[in-house]
């Protein structure tokens, strides 16, 4: 009954039906010799309210128990076992035929030795509470079971108190300790328990901790209860104050010279022990170094990336060269309570021989004892698990430590470290082939690369995989691939038995302070591949340099991981465990990481001088990352890309506010018109977020995403075509100023394609239209940029005078706003017209001088327009080796930038450059590309003149 109710005949289990027949039988039991009424029975199944028929059902369950009992009775003989008593019951049972009677002989068995024999009293005891196999009538219903549960669990916590008693009493302080501190924390006003954690620490001689540890038990009876500590903590308390605490005498056991053992606590090493061959042999080598001083080795990493499973094949490959024995201890760093030094030296005292009495009692006498019987011997000490530098610091003696570790162990001196991270994708399909058979894995390979993917290649994971299919053949690998891909149940599946995934995680996240578990959780809610400290600022609303500190404080207790200076992420699965016990809204924190971003690329338009669009965006609360220069902002915005495009991805499925702050986000990036390597990516995002504008009726929102996805498919994709229907849908009437600052740039955009699709009056049309916009916003500066735009489809149209007064217009108006983006690009654009018209040493001066000007604002796509420029003005000059440079320089640009039609018509002038140097075969090759490039934008392939001027002239010597 001290668990689930069971029930044998001989070493046969009998079959006892469903929970309420058990009730009734458990009633019985616990009543053994006595009758029991049915009223009784009935109140103790269903209560003070019974249902219907209760009274029939109680005898259908007598019936059926007395079949079980007794299975060969005649019919219609009467019962011997389970008998009638009047209206009741009476089970007929042999003494001591149930586990309470057993515990109840035993327990009385303690007590009669208890003064003469506590040792042989204490075994009693152990045994006693060793009856137990869990809660005590586990799934009893009723309140009879209620009752009788709540008093077995109070008789067993009394067993467990006297049990400790003699632990301290036999001199096994220590370890009493250990566990004291645990069920304090599960019964805090228990004052038993606090009595004998503090006579358990004076006996390890902390008299201190006794003290701090009885001032603990006041403050908690009187914050919890309202009363005072009792006479048996009192009397306690003045005694360890006067010292006054009886002494433990101990019998002394004597080992006799030469035969102290070799201890050999090692686990088992893991059979199916996969990958890590590197980090096997170096562990190896530095263990069995054969310098004299101690050879420390630390393996740190993330719960359930196998630490241990590594130590102990590392320790097991090297265990011949520790003749003398090898030592062991599970330190349980992430348990709630972690083993004290002071028990774990007692363990190994113990191992070696060392007898009760002879154990010293302090921490720093039992650390100089070890060290003492294992001077000169050659033994391996493997401390698994342990929690920090304090608990591992008196434990080192021996030959060589192996010590793992969640935390980095940082104040350990003179130790090697090993950051174990998780398994190659190939280990983990090693692994996995090693529990499922080549065979089965092989079989359906995709989808075992699919399941390990999900593991995130976590070997803990993988192994539960591993185990849950093995039993399960008639599972395909598949079906579980589609179980793991769901990740709000994906740690619900990684569990089997007593391993599981969650679990692992969950004792590293209950060591944490309450600050580092608020930013573990709450930084876990922004689905971004990783952050920087300043938006880890943003989302925790604390300075920088405490962010750093509480994510480095992670780092080291291996629950985030860093990936470069300032730059953390979490590991895929801890990330879904952090999810699910975060307690803020996921909105609210995805907010404020937008927040950061939007101010951050606000301060990169300032830095630039680009235009006074950041008035018109949405309010944001902190200060964002401040930028030196455009080209520090260029860096900023290449790392953060990644993470741009994940914010919108998930703001796409948060919607909201989240929407409106993306939104904003995705328009001012826009601006700058380069999506880098991530183009694609970038706009399936940007797709996303449309759709959830749309769908929220959020028109604002909406407006700002396609100005921003048109520009991406235009300028980052080339897809001309693709870009002109949500171009098309800003550029209509305008109601504020935010929707004419929008239609400027998709005016602009249109204007460009329409340019580049051959219609000069449409491209003359759209370009007007944006410069009217400009001048009643008040925006000179970016009115000048319009006019710049303007300049190239004078010059394409050859009509060169009216592109020079075009362009000194832009260049007067980008002076007098303070532009210098707008600047350049006119002084680049009147440069070219200049070379069109044979002016080309003052093109090739104002060329440079627009090249210098984009290097100095940092934004390389307007440095590949502009190279790209000086590279076609060189052409013309006939300067082909300068020509050739500055293709070459523009093409590199434009291809890191993403701006294919541009990049196509670099290569086509570094095409006609090659050609015009005789390098033909790799000039065609270029124009080919070039034209692909073209075609694949639904425009013509291109020429000299089409690229740049008028006419129809093809790129010489270039077919």
């Amino acid at each position: 009954m001290l668990g689930e109710v069971r029930a044998w005949r001989g070493e046969e289990p009998l079959p006892l039906g469903p929970p309420q027949r058990r009730a009734v039988l458990a009633a019985l039991l616990l009543r053994a010799g006595s009758a029991v009424t049915a009223a009784e029975l009935v109140e103790g199944l269903w209560g003070a309210r019974p249902v219907p028929r209760a009274t029939a059902a109680l005898r259908t369950h007598v019936a059926q128990l007395r079949r079980t009992l007794e299975p060969d009775r005649a019919a219609r003989a009467p019962a011997t076992v389970l008998v009638s008593i009047g209206d009741g019951y009476l089970l007929r049972i042999p003494p001591g035929s149930t586990d309470v009677a057993e515990v109840e002989r035993l327990v009385a068995a303690a007590a009669q030795v208890r003064d003469s024999h506590p040792a042989a009293a204490r075994a009693n005891l152990v045994a006693a509470l060793g009856k137990w196999q869990g809660t005590a009538l586990s799934g009893l219903p009723g309140p009879f079971a209620e009752r009788q549960r709540a008093r077995l669990a109070q008789w067993r916590l009394a067993i467990l108190e006297d049990r400790l008693a003699l632990d301290i009493e036999t001199g096994r302080s220590s370890d009493a300790v250990a566990e004291l501190a645990a069920l304090i924390e599960e019964y805090p006003l228990r004052e038993r328990f606090r009595a004998l954690l503090m006579t358990g620490l004076y006996h390890c001689g902390r008299q201190s901790d006794a003290l701090d540890a009885y001032a603990q038990a006041r403050r908690a009876l009187v914050d919890g209860v309202g009363v005072e500590p009792g006479p048996e903590l009192t009397v306690l308390h003045e005694r360890i104050l006067r010292g006054a605490m009886p002494a433990i005498t101990e019998p002394r056991v004597l080992v006799e010279p030469g035969t102290e053992p070799v201890p050999a606590q090692l686990p088992p090493d893991i059979a199916d022990f996969t990958g890590r061959e590197r980090l096997v042999d170096e562990l190896a080598a530095q263990l069995t170094d054969s310098g004299s001083a101690v050879a420390i080795s630390a393996v740190g990493g993330m719960g359930g990336v196998g630490k241990t499973t590594l130590a102990l094949h590392v320790a097991h490959r090297v265990r011949d060269r520790f003749p003398d024995g090898q030592l062991y201890a599970n330190l349980h760093g992430v348990d709630p309570v972690p083993t004290p030094p002071g028990a774990a030296l007692g363990g190994f005292l113990r191992a070696l021989g060392t007898a009760e009495a002879d154990i010293p009692s302090t921490v720093d006498e039992r650390a100089a004892e070890l060290r003492t019987r294992l001077s000169g011997k050659r033994i391996l000490m493997v401390l698994d698990n342990a929690r920090d530098y304090a608990q591992v610091a008196p434990l080192l003696a021996g030959s060589a430590v192996l010590i793992t570790s969640r935390s980095a162990l940082t104040e350990l001196p003179a130790v090697t470290r090993t950051r174990l991270d998780v398994l190659e994708t190939a280990e983990a399909m090693a692994l996995l082939v090693r529990i499922l058979g080549a065979e089965r894995v092989a079989a359906e390979s995709e989808s075992a690369r699919a399941v390990v993917a999900h593991c995130g290649l976590l070997p803990l994971a993988v192994r539960i995989v591993g185990a849950r299919l093995a039993v399960r053949p008639q599972w395909t690998i598949a079906s579980f691939a589609d179980r793991l891909a769901d990740e709000k149940s994906r740690l619900n599946v990684l569990k089997t038995g007593e391993l599981a995934v969650e679990a692992v995680f969950r004792l590293g996240y209950g060591q944490l302070s309450d600050a580092q578990a608020k930013a573990f959780r709450t930084l876990a809610l922004a689905e971004v591949p990783d952050l920087s400290v300043d938006g880890i600022a943003a989302i925790l609303g604390i300075c920088s340099l405490d962010a750093e500190e509480v994510c480095e404080s992670l780092v080291d207790l291996s629950l985030l991981e860093t990936t470069a200076p300032g730059r953390y992420r979490f590991h895929d699965l801890l990330r879904l465990f952090a999810r699910g016990v975060a307690d803020e809204d996921e909105s609210a924190v995805l907010v404020r990481v937008l927040d950061y971003h939007l101010a951050s690329a606000k301060n990169l338009l300032s830095a630039i001088d680009y235009s006074n669009t950041t008035r018109l965006l949405v309010a944001t609360t902190v200060p964002g990352r401040a930028f030196d220069s455009g080209s520090d902002g260029q860096a900023w915005n290449d790392i953060e890309r990644p993470v741009v495009i994940a914010l919108h991805q998930q703001a796409a499925r948060v919607g909201g506010r989240a929407l409106d702050v993306a939104a904003d986000l995705a328009w001012v990036m826009a601006e700058l018109m380069d999506a880098g390597t991530g183009a694609r990516e970038l706009s399936r995002a940007l797709e996303s977020l449309l759709d959830t504008a749309i769908a929220e009726d959020n028109l604002a929102a909406e407006r700002r995403i396609r100005a921003a996805l048109g520009a991406l498919l235009q300028v980052g994709l080339g897809e001309v075509e693709a870009s002109l229907p949500h171009l098309r849908a800003v550029s209509g009437p305008p109601t504020d100023d935010v929707d004419r600052r929008l239609s400027v740039l998709a005016s602009v955009l249109l204007g460009v394609a329409a340019r580049r699709l051959g219609d000069a009056d449409a491209s003359h049309q759209h370009f007007e239209h944006a410069t009217e916009l400009t001048r009643t916003l008040g925006d000179r500066s970016m009115e000048a940029w319009c006019l710049a735009l303007v300049t190239r489809t004078y010059c394409e149209a050859g009509q060169y005078d009216e592109a020079v007064a075009m362009a000194q217009r832009a260049i007067t108006l980008a002076r007098e706003s303070s532009n210098p983006v707008a600047l350049g690009w006119a002084t680049h654009e009147l440069a070219a017209t200049l070379s069109m018209r044979g002016e080309h040493q003052r093109a090739i001066e104002l060329g440079a001088e627009a090249v210098r000007a984009a290097q100095r604002n940092g934004v390389r796509l307007w440095e590949g327009w502009a190279r790209t420029r000086l590279a076609q003005i060189h052409l013309q000059a006939g300067n082909v080796a300068e020509a050739e440079a500055n293709a070459a320089g523009a093409l590199h640009l434009l291809t890191t930038a993403a701006d294919p039609i541009d990049r196509a018509r670099a290569m086509a002038l570094h095409a006609a450059a090659l050609a015009a140097r005789g390098r033909q075969a790799r000039a065609e090759q270029e124009f080919r590309e070039s034209a692909e490039i073209f075609s694949r934008a639904g425009l013509s392939p291109p020429t000299i003149d089409r690229l740049f001027g008028t006419g129809a002239t093809r790129l010489d010597g270039v077919e």
